[in-house]
């Protein structure tokens, strides 16, 4: 029988990615948490089966790029193919500008079992299968979870935040009543994961016919998904019976049950709920958000959730600032979210036409942008996919910036550095909590005179980074001058990093302590709505 805390500071509900890797980042920062799951064990469905360089940058924080991430399966880029069979666009891999590959290809079980494991090592026992939760209760400065066990009995958790990783079905946001607007496509899609493929290649294949879209994308482990739209007039039944499995792929493999890992049907959907947060209940991943598998953000999207909330959730649970710090995650997350819903949309409406009108436009539009190949490849390669940028929220002088290629609001790049002989990506250095980066001589200085550790309730450590050939004693030096390229917008400024990489201020150094005095009366006086300010 599991032995539930009476009182807890943070209850996340759901043992999938989301909630995982939010318990891992809670556990990194030193915060109390408990984590339910309704299911008796891991799902052990290979449904998410990209992660990107955002994502795996989260992992980072608590050492999965040092275990899980480095044997994942990095992607080669895309190619496009029409009825003929003719491959009309290619993209390439993309550079590493946050040190990972833009596209990775996992197993999920497998991501989850290494969740599983760090969280265990990090802090054992706060899982708990067989623990559904019946009910959770606002009140003014806490919450209250009901949870029921393998036996029925029931158990009430007093806690400070319910962050509700609980799935697209969120049971969590249905009791509160949230709604999800946006829309769910008509066409179903047959998914089958595969063992053993002939196809090894590391391209994702988009064969956009306009009679049944065809989508082909690596998979570990020698592996592949297929992924094939119904037709009018087929139904989920039909579509999943050996015979027609194996019509279906033939022009691929053979179908063999015995390598077959799952097969399944799915609705897609492009929504997002009316709000985030609901007192002292967050919604995260899917319950928040529903993204189309086209663009691979689904899971990704909920891990950028992940680390945007859990360092507010450590500034207030140990670092004295204020609950309504968490309403700025609503206001920086909501418009990335959306936006990438609509590059999925947008991927699947021009990528994979389904009518004659949609896969003749596509061929015209391709055609006529051939003389114009830097536009042609802007629009193929999906250039207009939004980096990585808060336009709202835990900012300073975020609207007003002193130079136009400011990186305040923006996640900082992640070059290789050179750290006494030993090579690293730039966050091994950073830590886990804040950080400050200066790169000139004057700001180093300033910053190694400054008598400080900590920044609300987290770990605050001093870098200098060697951009400008300076060899500071302490410093580390770059090993990659173009990812390295956009902090020399700062050369003579001394930065403040959040936890969660983005550029929170740029300070001179005679305004350094001054400008981090006034960073965090911002967070402790609960003023979300002008922060960026």
């Amino acid at each position: 029988m599991h032995k539930y805390p009476t009182e807890c500071p943070v209850v996340i509900v759901g043992a999938g990615p989301a909630g995982l890797t939010t318990a891992n980042l809670l556990g990194r920062y030193g915060v109390d948490c408990v984590v339910l799951e309704r299911e008796n064990q891991p799902m052990n469905l290979p449904r998410a089966i990209v992660l990107d360089d955002e994502g795996a940058r989260t992992l980072q924080v608590f050492g999965l790029d040092k275990t899980y991430v480095s044997s994942a399966e990095p992607g080669d880029g895309s190619k496009y193919f029409d009825d003929d069979g003719n491959c009309f666009a290619e993209t390439g891999k993309g550079p590493q500008n946050f040190g990972f590959p833009k596209r990775q290809f996992i197993f999920q079980p497998e991501l989850e079992e290494a969740l599983l494991s760090r969280l265990e090592e990090q802090t054992p026992g706060i899982l708990h299968f067989s623990s559904d939760v019946v009910g959770v209760e606002n009140k003014s400065d806490h919450a209250l979870v009901s949870v029921q066990d393998a036996q029925g009995k029931q158990h009430v958790i007093k806690t400070q935040w319910v962050l509700a990783c609980d799935g697209g079905r969120s049971p969590t946001r249905e009791r509160l009543g949230i709604a999800m607007s946006g829309n769910t496509y008509e066409e179903d899609w047959i998914v089958v994961d595969t063992l053993n493929d002939p196809d090894q290649s590391r391209h994702s294949k988009f064969y956009c016919s306009g009679v049944r879209p065809t989508v082909s994308v690596p998979a570990p482990n020698g592996g592949r998904r297929y992924e094939f739209m119904l037709l009018a007039g087929e139904t989920r039944e039909q579509v999943l019976e050996a015979s027609f499995l194996a019509t279906l792929l033939k022009p691929f493999r053979k179908y063999d049950p015995s390598e077959t890992l799952r097969k399944t049907v799915y609705t897609f959907h492009a929504r997002i709920a009316e709000r985030f947060r609901e007192g002292r209940i967050l919604l995260l991943g899917d319950a928040a958000h529903l993204t189309p598998p086209f663009a691979g953000q689904g899971m990704n999207a909920g891990l950028r959730d992940t680390h945007n909330v859990a360092w507010k959730i450590a500034a207030v649970v140990q670092g004295g600032a204020h609950p309504d710090i968490l309403d700025s995650y609503e206001l920086e997350r909501r418009e990335p979210v959306w936006d990438m819903i609509q590059i999925a949309v947008a991927m699947g409406s021009i990528v994979m036409p389904v009518s004659k009108e949609q896969v003749t436009f596509r061929n015209l539009l391709i055609r006529s942008l051939e003389p114009f190949p830097k536009v042609r490849n802007y629009l193929i390669e999906m250039r207009f996919k939004p980096k990585p940028r808060y336009l709202d929220g835990l900012f300073q002088n975020l609207s007003d910036p002193i130079f136009e290629s400011s990186l305040v609001g923006d996640m900082i790049p992640q070059p290789a550095v050179d750290n006494a002989g030993q090579r690293i990506l730039l966050d091994g250095v950073l830590g886990d909590g804040f950080a400050l980066i200066a790169q000139s001589t004057a700001a180093g200085e300033v910053l190694s005179q400054l008598d400080q550790t900590g920044f609300l309730g987290l770990p605050l450590t001093k870098v200098h980074l060697n951009t400008l050939g300076t060899k500071h004693k302490t410093g580390v030096t770059p090993l990659d001058d173009v990812t390295t390229r956009p902090f020399l917008t700062h050369r003579d400024q001394i930065l403040l990093v959040r936890p969660d990489r983005y550029c929170a201020a740029a300070y001179f150094p005679d305004t350094l302590e001054i400008g981090l005095r006034a960073y965090q009366e911002q967070l402790v006086r609960s003023n979300t709505a002008t922060a960026s300010a």
